[in-house]
């Protein structure tokens, strides 16, 4: 099968066709790389050193410095693309290598081939989150680099090791170090959201995550016995708690705009472990919650609400957090922000919708926004079914060479404005 697309390469309004065949794609150089990295498993923190020879290959191939970090034992990788006045305040272009677990069984192809369908779609674990994007930084710089132009503003691409568990070996340290203020960052650019149509999303604001596990302790004995008290028992009633909960933040979503995810707390039970035996009663379960708590939730409010959640299991149970997280800091995406007037601007003149939202999640854009500095998550992954932690992620090809040139245009505007 073949795919054309026609699209705005710069802002100078001049026009590349590309028209490519499942073959083609195979051997393009930008896919192959992408191919390359999504088939490093780095599930789990698996594959770092070799996370770290491919982004150090990358940098030597285009003679660019390449630094490696270990804030807290684990690799932070950064490229830098040195401007011609390396005093004005950088641009950093974030991402993650690691990703999040699979279930190889349930996926159509293996998660780390970076299989090509006859669409022009690759399937792979990372595609969407949050490998591609980073394949698409270095493919810009490349061709900023070959078509000889000289930005104003250093650029780094930094490579975080553990967003996807809170980045507590990552980002959390490494923005307390001398090392990250020796970048000198200005304005940061990250991950961003899957679109379902032709408009490019801006997330400017990150929900604060609570992540909860309640160990729920009831009694034993037999499992052919009856009693009350059970922490099976007990584990319904938190469901039913929780659930209640849900429902109304549900209503809530429903009643607005599908795009205020900032209006909603999200609640869901991904985690429940317990028993040891099929005939023993157990005495312990444990329930992991995720909760993404709405813009305008009230922290003392919201705990209360799990205080209260607690006392009706029972004297013996307990509540864990894993992470409880009671602020986040927004970027202005008005003209007060110059960096959000260049990024919009940008997109104007490529005829691309930008809009801005709350990111449904969390990022490690929220310790760079708490210390002051602007952030905003992207992505030009448009017309695409968002795949995000989900089976069979993939990225369209065609959308995934189109935004390589859309960052060219984006990191070309962003590095050359005057302080």
């Amino acid at each position: 099968m073949f795919h054309t697309i026609l699209y705005i390469l710069s802002t100078s309004s001049v026009l590349t066709c590309y028209t490519l065949s499942k073959l083609e794609y195979k051997h393009n150089p930008a896919v192959k790389l992408l191919q390359e990295y999504i088939r490093i498993d780095t599930q789990g923190l698996k594959n770092t050193d070799l996370v770290v020879e491919f982004w150090k290959r990358q940098a030597a191939e285009l003679n660019i410095h390449f630094s490696v970090y270990e804030p807290a034992g684990l690799p932070i990788c950064v490229l830098t693309l040195k401007g011609r006045q390396p005093n004005l305040s950088s641009i950093m272009l974030n991402s993650h290598s690691d990703v999040v677990p699979v279930n190889d069984e349930e996926w159509t192809y293996s998660p780390f081939e970076g299989y090509i369908d006859n669409n022009g779609d690759m399937y792979g674990r990372g595609t969407q989150d949050t490998k591609g994007v980073t394949i698409q930084y270095i493919e810009a710089i490349r061709k900023i680099l070959h078509s000889n132009v000289t930005l104003e503003r250093t650029v780094h691409l930094t490579i975080m090791p553990d967003e996807e568990i809170g980045g507590f070996k990552g980002m959390v340290p490494f923005i307390e170090t001398e090392e990250f203020k020796s970048l000198n960052v200005g304005f940061v650019l990250d991950e961003g959201l899957t679109s379902s149509s032709n408009v490019m999303y801006a997330t400017y604001w990150d929900k604060r995550p609570w992540q909860v596990e309640f160990n729920i302790r009831g009694g034993g004995g037999h499992g052919a016995t009856i009693s009350d008290g059970s922490a099976a028992e007990r584990l319904q009633t938190l469901i039913n708690l929780a659930m209640e909960y849900r429902h109304q933040q549900l209503n809530i979503a429903r009643a607005n705009d599908p795009l205020d995810y900032g209006c909603y707390t999200t609640t869901n039970i991904n985690i429940v472990k317990g028993g040891i035996a099929a005939n023993v009663i157990p005495t312990e379960i444990s329930v992991v919650l995720d909760m993404r708590l709405s813009t305008s939730t009230n922290v003392d409010d919201f705990q209360s609400m799990l205080d209260s959640w607690l006392a009706s299991l029972g004297p013996n149970s307990t509540i864990q957090y894993i992470r409880r997280m009671e602020h986040s800091a927004a970027t202005a995406v008005d003209d007060s922000n110059p960096y959000w007037i260049a990024m919009s601007d940008t997109l104007k003149d490529l005829n691309i919708t930008l809009t801005p939202v709350v990111c449904p999640a969390t990022s490690d854009m929220v310790s760079v926004r708490r210390k002051g500095i602007p952030a905003i998550g992207f992505s030009t992954r448009t017309n695409m079914i968002s795949k995000l932690h989900d089976v069979d992620e993939y990225i369209s090809l065609d959308v995934f060479l189109k935004g390589i040139d859309v960052y060219v245009a984006l990191i070309k505007r962003l590095a050359n404005l005057s302080e």
